[in-house]
């Protein structure tokens, strides 16, 4: 019998010391779905709560960290008995206008001094894990938005395409179905709306303590990237972070003077570090952060912390997050979700509530094959899908054995 919900908890408030895991750690347990809930419930939440603060007049360093108190308060609150660690598994970013993604200031940082306004467009992505199981959400928003002054124009068009890239890529992640497949649905819903997915953007699989796995789905591959990417067949039991990007521009990234914050331990990389600063910033990364991205506002000695981590960086003992632009009149949406592939379909276990009475554009999706696919349910009919296997099993008898 489940242990009874606490009211202001997050999903689950387990007793650890039970949770023996004889099965392979990344099998979708009944033990190990509930901790991605868990994770999944906190982010829900932490995520809930920096929409709502972002207002005109905000700040930038003060969305990210409320966002990323709200995690490790929430945190806190479940799977206390025994050692399950549990907390940030990446930084909140708010990151404004042509700001595509991974914006986490310092307060000494120029944009940190950034303070919202009505009109921008914001993008805001954050993840939580519980016992290493990571779960990763990410929204946009135009400030100012309600359902009598909806979001009209190419900001519309941008919003409705990621949305409806990331539901039709939501219904693709199937047993048998391959990352192109995404790749190709995205890349079509974005030119029906007169948009371009943002090139060389990752969707990962993720497992327990990694948070970019073997299989990865990218968005409007360059030539190059193309040779990079390995098609791959999808399977059950799999978890996926589906990040998508769509934008009214070029859809081409680039970095400016922005100085990065948010980074990530390589744990297969050692090198001697030279300085003492850079070896006490790589010290408090392995025992505070694992393999979990950070940001170096998590440290309490920033201009120290700024110090050390160059070194580290040179090394390649931590990959930075840089934060990307695109160009000064274009538009970007950004939605992430973490989908479970389970028996009955995928299990999609971050999101924020999408309005569609927020968001009106006057374009469409024009493919049929992509229109009947939005129209298909996310979850699997459990009695087809069973009679299809009963029907195959019996065609596989009964054809005779070739001599």
């Amino acid at each position: 019998m489940a242990p009874e919900k606490k009211a202001d908890a997050p999903v689950a408030d387990v007793d650890a010391g039970n949770d023996s895991q004889s099965e392979d750690e990344n099998d979708l347990s009944a033990n190990v779905v509930t901790k991605y809930q868990t994770a999944a419930d906190i982010a829900n939440r932490a995520l809930k709560k920096v929409v709502e603060a972002a207002v005109d007049g905000a700040k930038l360093v003060d969305l990210c960290a409320l966002g990323d108190r709200t995690i490790e308060e929430l945190a806190e609150k479940v799977y206390n008995k025994g050692k399950v660690t549990k907390g940030i598994a990446f930084p909140t970013c708010v990151s404004p206008n042509t700001a595509i993604c991974h914006m986490s200031p310092l307060a000494s940082d120029p944009e940190g001094a950034i303070v919202l306004k009505t009109g921008d467009v914001v993008r805001i992505e954050l993840g939580v894990h519980v016992d290493g199981y990571i779960s990763q959400v990410a929204h946009t928003l135009v400030l100012g938005a309600t359902r009598e002054n909806p979001v009209k124009g190419r900001q519309a068009d941008v919003m409705q395409a990621a949305y409806l890239a990331t539901e039709a890529a939501i219904r693709l992640l199937r047993p048998g179905n391959t990352n192109t497949q995404v790749s190709n649905a995205v890349q079509i819903i974005a030119e029906d709306f007169e948009c371009r997915p943002v090139e060389g953007m990752l969707s990962h699989q993720v497992s327990r303590n990694v948070l970019d796995g073997k299989k990865q789905i990218i968005l409007n591959p360059s030539e190059g990237q193309k040779k990079d990417i390995e098609e791959s067949t999808f399977e059950e039991g799999e978890v996926y972070s589906l990040d998508i990007l769509v934008s009214s521009g070029e859809g081409k990234p680039r970095t400016l003077e922005t100085r990065t914050t948010v980074y990530k331990r390589q744990p297969d990389i050692t090198y001697n570090l030279k300085m003492k600063t850079s070896r006490e910033v790589l010290s408090k990364v392995i025992k505070s952060f694992g393999t979990m991205s950070f940001s170096l506002r998590h440290f309490e000695d920033e201009k120290k912390a700024r110090m050390g981590i160059v070194e580290c960086a040179n090394h390649s003992l931590v990959q930075p997050y840089q934060v990307l632009y695109e160009k000064e009149d274009a538009v970007v949406a950004h939605f992430m979700y973490t989908v479970l592939l389970m028996p009955n379909g995928p299990l999609k276990v971050t999101s924020f509530p999408w309005e569609q009475e927020l968001v009106k554009s006057d374009k469409e999706v024009k493919d049929g094959g992509i229109k009947d696919l939005l129209k298909q349910s996310v979850k699997t009919n459990k009695a087809k899908a069973n009679k299809k296997k009963k029907k195959a099993a019996a065609t596989t008898e009964a054809t005779p054995a070739a001599k």
